[in-house]
C-alpha cells in the first residue's frame, strides 16, 4: 500500500493513476441497447493517426458534431442526437480514440485530452463544415478547447457557430480534482497527478480552463448543468460562464451527470438553442 505521508509514494501513485485512468479508458462492451440506438445511423470508418474512428450520422442539414465523455461511447449520445436530427440537422457522433468501436494502436486502449481534440479536428475536416459542437462531460471540455484552439491546440482549431457544453468540467485541474476526490486519493496526489500529466503530454494544466478559452470563441455558447450532478458540481459551470455575455447557463434539477442525456427537457433546450 502507498503511504500518504511519503511524497515518493504519492509520485508513484500519480504515475499509476495517470496511466490507468487518464490514458487508459475503461472498455465497456457494446450491448444490445447500444446497437439499437445506432442501428438507424449511417456508419463510417474514418482513418485517424494509424487508428480507425467509428462514426455515425443521422439526418440532413447543417452538421452538428457530438462528442461523448471519457469512458463513454457515441451510442450514449444517440437519443439526443437523433432528436436534434429531426429538427433539420445532420448529426454526427463518433467513438473517441480507444473508445467504443474505434480501433486503437497497441495492446491496450490508451487516449488523452490532446488526442480527443485532434480526433475532433480530424472528424470535422472529414465531414465538415461543422455548424456546431455538442459535448458531454470530458467531451464538452475537448469540444470547447478545439473550438477555441486553446494553447497547444491552436493548430487544431475548428471554427463553429454554436457550442453546447453539457455537464462539462471547467478544465484539466478540475478533472484531476474530481478523480482524486472520487477515488479518495491521499493529500498531495492532485499536484503529483498534474505533474505526471505535464511530463506525459506537451501541455500545462493551467492553460486549459474553459472560462479562459471562451474569450476566444466568437459564436454562441450554451452550458447546461444539473444542480444534482455529483461528478461535476454545478459551481464549476457557474464559474465557467462568469463574465461572458455570449454564454448562457441553464440549470436543471434531478437529472445528475449521466441521466441528463436522456432528458426530454435537455432535448428541448438544445434544439431551441441550435
Amino acid at each position: 500500500m502507498y503511504n500518504a505521508n511519503n511524497y515518493k509514494d504519492i509520485e508513484g501513485l500519480a504515475n499509476d493513476r495517470v496511466m490507468m485512468h487518464f490514458c487508459a479508458p475503461a472498455a465497456d462492451a457494446e450491448n444490445e441497447i447500444d446497437r439499437k440506438l445506432t442501428r438507424s445511423a449511417e456508419q463510417y470508418d474514418v482513418p485517424f493517426e494509424g487508428q480507425t474512428l467509428k462514426a455515425y450520422a443521422w439526418g440532413e442539414g447543417k452538421n452538428i458534431l457530438m462528442v461523448h465523455g471519457w469512458g463513454s461511447r457515441a451510442s450514449h449520445l444517440a437519443f439526443l442526437g437523433r432528436s436534434i436530427a429531426k429538427s433539420g440537422f445532420r448529426v454526427i457522433a463518433f467513438d473517441g480514440p480507444a473508445h467504443g468501436n474505434s480501433e486503437f494502436n497497441g495492446d491496450y486502449p490508451r487516449s488523452s485530452l490532446p488526442e480527443f481534440c485532434r480526433a475532433i479536428f480530424h472528424i470535422s475536416n472529414h465531414f465538415g463544415p461543422i455548424y456546431g459542437f455538442v459535448g458531454h462531460s470530458f467531451g464538452g471540455a475537448a469540444a470547447a478547447f478545439t473550438a477555441c484552439g486553446q494553447a497547444n491546440l491552436s493548430g487544431y482549431r475548428v471554427e463553429v457557430e454554436k457550442l453546447v457544453l453539457i455537464s462539462s468540467p471547467s478544465g484539466i485541474d478540475a478533472m484531476v480534482s474530481h478523480y482524486c476526490r472520487n477515488y479518495k486519493l491521499p493529500e498531495g496526489a492532485q499536484e503529483a497527478v498534474i505533474a505526471e500529466l505535464e511530463k506525459e503530454f506537451p501541455l500545462k494544466a493551467g492553460d486549459y480552463e474553459i472560462k479562459d478559452a471562451l474569450r476566444k470563441f466568437n459564436g454562441d455558447v450554451l452550458v447546461v448543468h444539473d444542480v444534482d450532478d455529483q461528478e461535476v458540481f454545478i459551481e464549476e459551470a457557474r464559474q465557467m460562464v462568469e463574465g461572458h455575455k455570449h454564454v448562457n447557463l441553464i440549470e436543471t434539477g434531478g437529472e445528475g451527470h449521466r441521466k441528463i442525456l436522456a432528458s426530454r427537457s435537455l432535448i428541448k433546450i438544445v434544439k431551441s438553442f441550435l
